[in-house]
């Protein structure tokens, strides 16, 4: 590998690390690794990678949007890296499946402005797992979301309770 493609993963790697740490302090959210695609300057196939927190959910135009947090890096297709990344980004949600323990969605492909490039992010499945040590934690309201979903709920009934899960998975991270 040469010098210059070497820094280049070290640099990527960097960015990787600061965002698992950023992680360690939401490790109880609702979270999704998030990969992107984009034509570069040369003509190649640049990349973004990063994880997205979701920070809650809204219904827009009759269609259920996580609406997170990206964190991450967009890299051109030699392996330089553009610029670290750290916005916003809104993904349609389906399929959405809760137990008692876990939440699993996917979020579904889209194209969004990154650093002034336009990135086609890939589909993705986010989740939350409750389980910490033996005590289930959301507990009560992951087990209000699988049954509410058992019923194939209206967009609003499905973001209130998914926002119900942020809110409980908020709480636990504050204690």
């Amino acid at each position: 590998m040469k010098m210059q493609g070497r820094m280049t993963l070290i640099a990527i790697l960097a960015i990787g690390s600061v965002a698992a740490a950023q992680d360690n302090d939401k490790a109880r959210a609702i979270t999704a690794r998030v990969h992107g695609t984009f034509q570069d300057k040369a003509g190649g196939l640049g990349v973004l990678s990063g994880d997205m927190t979701v920070a809650r959910f809204e219904v827009r135009n009759g269609t259920v949007m996580a609406i997170g947090e990206i964190v991450g890096a967009l890299a051109d297709s030699a392996g330089n890296v553009l610029g670290a990344v750290n916005q916003d980004l809104a993904l349609a949600v389906g399929n959405v499946t809760s137990t008692c323990n876990q939440l699993r969605l996917e979020l579904a492909a889209t194209d969004a402005d990154v650093l002034q490039t336009a990135v086609h992010f890939d589909k993705e499945v986010a989740g939350f797992d409750s389980r910490d040590g033996t005590t289930p934690k959301a507990l009560g309201v992951l087990c209000a979301a699988g049954t509410l979903l058992r019923d194939k709920p209206a967009p609003d009934a499905l973001t209130r309770a998914l926002n119900d899960v942020v809110t409980a998975v908020a709480s636990t991270q504050a204690r």
